[in-house]
């Protein structure tokens, strides 16, 4: 029964660290103290260091020799480069969704598009974690027809990645200029048609469009650099 207890609370722990990195209410570079996070989240030091060990695969958490835990850097360089291959990963996915994709995955698409919809943009925090949710379920949808485990868990991975990105620019001047409502409705009428070639280039425009508006923010480059690049090898190695 305690085993279960202490696995619940790393899953718990883990869930919380993941979901402030990705939010960005943890900063890239921001050093992870296990005493001081076992306070913020209410678990013991155990479970906060075996749920920090699980993201370091994800690439969201960087561990170092005598330093401990830190959020990982971000950089322009990584940015651009995880927009290349998400591209080309979920135009693989959509391909296949297209091709396998039945009823039930047409009705889910349409029934997460209607969701996003018909939801706020998040013009301010409040909003924000109601329409992220929102607009993953979409993009989840849009390649769950694939019928490939290993690419919608690909896919994933990369969206957080990505979404962490997006998060911490949060540059609402720049985004209310795109009419992404639009943008969403073209990827699900491509989808919807089976048209495999309009609905990739559709995503690849979709996506590099967050891309450009989050690399001109200012601060993107902060904590990059010799060190930033040393924590990154490490975390994958």
């Amino acid at each position: 029964m305690q085993e279960i207890d202490n696995r619940s609370l790393t899953s718990r722990a883990f869930e919380q660290l993941r979901a402030d990195i990705i939010g960005a209410t943890l900063k890239p570079n921001e050093r992870l103290r296990i005493q001081a996070l076992s306070e913020r989240y209410g678990v013991g030091a155990t479970a906060i260091r075996e749920a920090l060990s699980r993201l370091v695969p994800e690439g969201l958490v960087v561990f170092e020799d005598q330093r401990g835990f830190c959020v990982a850097p971000m950089s322009r360089a990584e940015l651009l480069d995880l927009s290349r291959i998400r591209i080309d990963v979920e135009s693989l996915a959509l391909g296949y969704a297209v091709q396998r994709g039945d009823i039930q995955w047409e009705s889910d698409l349409i029934s997460a598009f209607h969701r996003l919809s018909r939801t706020l943009p998040p013009f301010d925090s409040t909003q924000q974690p109601i329409w992220a949710e929102a607009h993953r379920q979409f993009h989840a949808a849009l390649i769950a027809g694939c019928g490939s485990p290993t690419l919608i868990r690909l896919c994933s991975l990369l969206y957080d990645q990505s979404e962490r990105y997006r998060n911490f620019a949060n540059d609402q001047r720049e985004s209310a200029k795109r009419d992404v409502g639009a943008e969403h409705k073209d990827l699900l009428d491509a989808a919807l048609a089976r048209n495999a070639e309009e609905l990739t280039k559709l995503l690849a425009s979709h996506f590099n469009r967050t891309t450009e508006i989050i690399q001109n923010v200012d601060f993107m480059e902060q904590g990059s650099g010799a060190r930033a690049a040393g924590a990154r090898t490490s975390s994958r190695a």
